[in-house]
């Protein structure tokens, strides 16, 4: 069987708030021809950094979320502000914000579809090279960062551990590791 787009029908906004807006959009099934609705989220696209010092760290922040209601370990990353044409602006601001680190270079990883099932955006993820401290953290007023160094030696045993398990971050690593293979 060959799979098809769904042919859109419509679509009616069911609520804004400042960073994403939900919709119910009806769409045909071109296997049945029956309708359906579908719940999706639309929000900005997103980035994730990867930033490694020249000795051999990885920069990381410690940040509570409310959807987990737990501190988290994970890599600087956010919203492409809309004013910022390219990815690689947005990785660069959200390095410098979260963490008060800059990078002599920023190389595109990859790009993913945080949950395609739901939401609308992509996520661009970058590695961040030559990575040294520029000065204090930029937080959001919404937010309360932690910066963490590890070893990249490290990094694995924080994934089997658990201790990171942020999915972006952990496709953002992916990313990375398959193109260590290349």
């Amino acid at each position: 069987m060959t799979i098809r787009p769904w042919q859109e029908l419509g679509d009616e906004t069911l609520v804004r708030y400042k960073v994403f807006h939900v919709r119910k959009s009806r769409r045909r099934s071109p296997r049945t021809g029956a309708d359906f609705g579908f719940f999706l989220i639309d929000t900005p696209d997103w980035v994730n950094v990867l930033p490694l010092t020249d000795d051999g760290q990885v920069v990381l922040v410690r940040q509570y979320r409310h959807g987990s209601a737990r501190v988290s370990l994970e890599l600087p990353g956010g919203l492409i502000d809309p004013h910022e044409r390219e990815p690689a602006a947005a990785a660069a601001r959200e390095l410098r914000e979260e963490t008060g680190f800059v990078a002599t270079e920023l190389r595109p990883l990859g790009v993913m579809n945080p949950n395609p099932s739901m939401m609308t955006n992509r996520c661009f993820a970058f590695l961040a090279t030559g990575c040294r401290r520029d000065g204090e953290l930029r937080m959001d007023p919404g937010e309360d960062l932690e910066v963490v160094t590890v070893p990249v030696a490290e990094l694995d045993g924080l994934l089997v551990r658990g201790e990171i398990d942020h999915a972006i971050v952990l496709a953002t690593i992916a990313f990375w590791r398959a193109s260590q293979n290349r």
